[in-house]
């Protein structure tokens, strides 16, 4: 059901206008506008979870959990943040929004679970091997989503490397080949898994 809100031209400085087109990576005003109405639908969901008594978190940590649950779902729709959106999001050092999106994690894991899903499959795709062909290569900026990569590589595969920084780098990974065709299993369709492996052999 459609509905229009009228945001007066004055809401936004200039300088409000700039930081926020930085922050939600907008190119052009349409862009900012889509960017908008997932912040306005998240924002509403709140509201309205508050107007009909659904039982608000009080304490503020709490609060923000609750914030960004619905920031993951309405603004980045498919994937987690990585830290520094959050950290620019929220006002937080990086190791805060690292604490934060690690305990969104843990209290929404249920809802939050596709959103877990697209974004280590994401990652994965992106890997290729190296030049010496014989460990996958990443580039990963969140260490939630390391996190979540090497806990499936606990449970499934504990025999197994667990992913590993690049000695040298700042955000590049490394992946045994025995790891990489673990996380391809448990991530990948059978059709992607099969159509990756012939592009990397």
């Amino acid at each position: 059901m459609p509905y229009t809100i009228t945001i007066p031209d004055s809401f936004f400085n200039a300088e409000e206008q700039t930081k926020l087109y930085m922050l939600f990576g907008s190119t052009d005003h349409a862009n900012f506008e889509q960017s908008l109405n997932k912040i306005c639908l998240a924002a509403l969901t709140e509201y309205k979870e508050m107007l009909l008594g659904k039982g608000l978190p009080t304490r503020a940590d709490e609060i923000k959990q609750h914030r960004l649950f619905h920031l993951i779902v309405f603004l980045f729709q498919n994937t987690l943040p990585n830290e520094a959106e959050v950290s620019s999001m929220f006002q937080l050092t990086e190791s805060e929004a690292r604490a934060l999106i690690r305990n969104v994690r843990t209290r929404f894991r249920y809802q939050l679970d596709g959103h877990i899903q697209n974004t280590l499959r994401d990652i994965l795709q992106q890997a290729a091997l190296d030049t010496t062909q014989t460990e996958y290569h990443v580039i990963i900026q969140s260490n939630n989503v390391l996190e979540e990569l090497n806990r499936i590589i606990d449970q499934y595969g504990p025999h197994l490397d667990p992913i590993a920084h690049v000695r040298g780098s700042a955000k590049k990974y490394k992946i045994m080949p025995d790891t990489y065709h673990l996380l391809q299993t448990r991530l990948l369709p059978a059709a992607q898994t099969a159509a990756a492996n012939q592009q990397h052999s």
